[in-house]
């Protein structure tokens, strides 16, 4: 892949990523990027979406090559543009990250360091696979609308923790205490729900606390919800948490992190290809930890449709 920051780029930078670190660091990551030789445009996603319209249009010049400076929320903008546009196939792009975010989950799959200038350095080497994409289809204000994810999307106790998360974000809270926070505060306000689910046809149709659709390991800042996902082998990893209560998930906190959580008999997991997902009351959705949806989803894979900038070395290694 030699000579791959000869390439002509666009750097997506998000200001507000990891709750406003992305404007106080640009100067320092452009500084790194010219250092490192790297031909490109920079755009600046000034608010929630814009980073789709900005994929979108950058694809319509003809750029292929992408820079997410930003988030796990960043990447999804980037990802949902890909996916939106009809210039060219999503394959066709290959998309670098420099992570600024908050939980920056997706990386921890992908094995990219969390420095700016190691980040830098993996890009300039130019490895890249080819990594499967969830589609959500659900209802919103009456209407149908589509989404997609590239790491995980939750359901239940997931998608309030998320929405939780976002709450802080906004008041300008941030690290790994930003997710311990949100978890202890939804504990308390969380209610099972009746929900059925169909996985590849199987139906599952009791009470449940959270269900989590991986692509990618890990979500929330480092939890490994889906620690049997390979993000280019075709499948979902979906776990499924039954009626667990408090005391359940304090024992299993440490587990949630290390993936021993899943041994619990009250979880259990499943390799998907599609999966419906219907509540009679609302049921709450996140993708990539943006909030969607009431109570009805369908989710669908598009296998190896994504092309991305990884490090061999510590793919599906990292911790």
């Amino acid at each position: 892949m030699g000579n791959f920051q000869k390439r002509n780029w666009l750097v997506i930078l998000n200001p507000h990523a990891g709750s406003g670190r992305g404007k106080k660091d640009q100067s320092v990551i452009l500084k790194m990027l010219n250092k490192s030789d790297f031909k490109y445009e920079l755009a600046i996603s000034e608010f929630p979406k814009h980073t789709i319209s900005i994929t979108i249009q950058a694809i319509e010049k003809g750029y292929r090559n992408l820079i997410v400076a930003g988030g796990d929320g960043t990447l999804n903008e980037t990802v949902n543009g890909i996916f939106l546009q009809s210039v060219c196939l999503p394959e066709e792009i290959t998309v670098g990250m420099i992570p600024v975010g908050t939980g920056n989950d997706w990386i921890k799959t992908f094995g990219i360091p969390i420095d700016y200038q190691e980040a830098i350095r993996i890009i300039r080497k130019g490895n890249t696979m080819r990594q499967d994409v969830g589609r959500i289809t659900f209802a919103e204000n009456e209407s149908t609308k589509t989404c997609y994810f590239a790491n995980m999307a939750g359901f239940g106790f997931d998608a309030m923790v998320a929405k939780k998360t976002n709450q802080l974000k906004d008041k300008g809270r941030n690290g790994i205490s930003l997710y311990l926070q949100a978890l202890g505060s939804s504990f308390w306000n969380y209610r099972t729900t009746r929900t059925r689910m169909v996985i590849d046809g199987k139906e599952i149709n009791e009470l449940f606390f959270s269900a989590s659709i991986g692509i990618g390991k890990y979500n929330g800042g480092g939890m490994m919800q889906a620690p049997g996902a390979i993000p280019d082998n075709g499948f979902f990893q979906v776990t499924i948490i039954r009626q667990i209560g408090i005391f359940g998930i304090l024992r299993n906190l440490a587990g949630l992190y290390s993936g021993e959580f899943v041994k619990d008999p009250r979880v259990t997991t499943h390799l998907a290809g599609s999966i419906s997902i219907s509540s009679e009351k609302n049921i709450a959705g996140e993708a990539d930890g943006e909030i969607l949806g009431d109570n009805k989803f369908e989710i669908d894979l598009f296998s190896q449709k994504l092309s991305v900038i990884y490090n061999p070395e510590k793919y599906l290694k990292f911790t």
